[in-house]
């Protein structure tokens, strides 16, 4: 048998109650938050797209690290090129793609506010600054986490 439940349970654990911890952690600072985020809803449809868009960048990142370690094109080092061209490419299309969510979350609830003549007194300048920063600082620290973890599974050959 390859697998047992006692060997993943004891591997899992630990990640899955950091991630619990953090959960938590976030969810205090987003009811702390409250007020703000009522009196701004297109925030509310916001959260859900960046948080996927940063994981899914970061899954990419790290499935491209951990098959270039098995493969043998990156080397197991922070100053190796492959590796770090991989980094780069994957902040600088964070940047893009959360520049262009965006624009689209911002004009899609625009137009539908303003069929139902409702004001709506954020300006586009604004929110798309605060996505797009946003979604850089998810995206770098993903990333890093991505870079760290690539290179200590492969170490741990697991």
């Amino acid at each position: 048998m390859i697998y047992s439940w006692k060997k993943i349970v004891r591997h899992g654990l630990p990640l899955l109650t950091v991630c619990v911890l953090i959960e938590i952690f976030a969810g205090q600072i987003l009811q702390g938050k409250q007020e703000t985020l009522v009196l701004f809803p297109i925030f509310l449809i916001s959260i859900p797209v960046i948080n996927g868009v940063g994981g899914n960048i970061g899954s990419v990142l790290g499935a491209r690290l951990a098959s270039g370690l098995h493969v043998g094109y990156i080397n197991i080092s922070i100053k190796d090129e492959e590796m770090r061209s991989n980094f780069f490419i994957s902040i600088i299309m964070g940047i893009i793609i959360y520049f262009i969510l965006s624009l689209i979350i911002y004009f899609s609830y625009f137009f539908v506010l303003s069929s139902n003549n409702i004001s709506f007194d954020l300006s586009l300048f604004v929110f798309v600054f605060i996505v797009t920063v946003a979604g850089f600082l998810l995206v770098f620290i993903v990333s890093i986490a991505s870079i760290f973890t690539a290179f200590w599974s492969f170490k741990k050959r697991s």
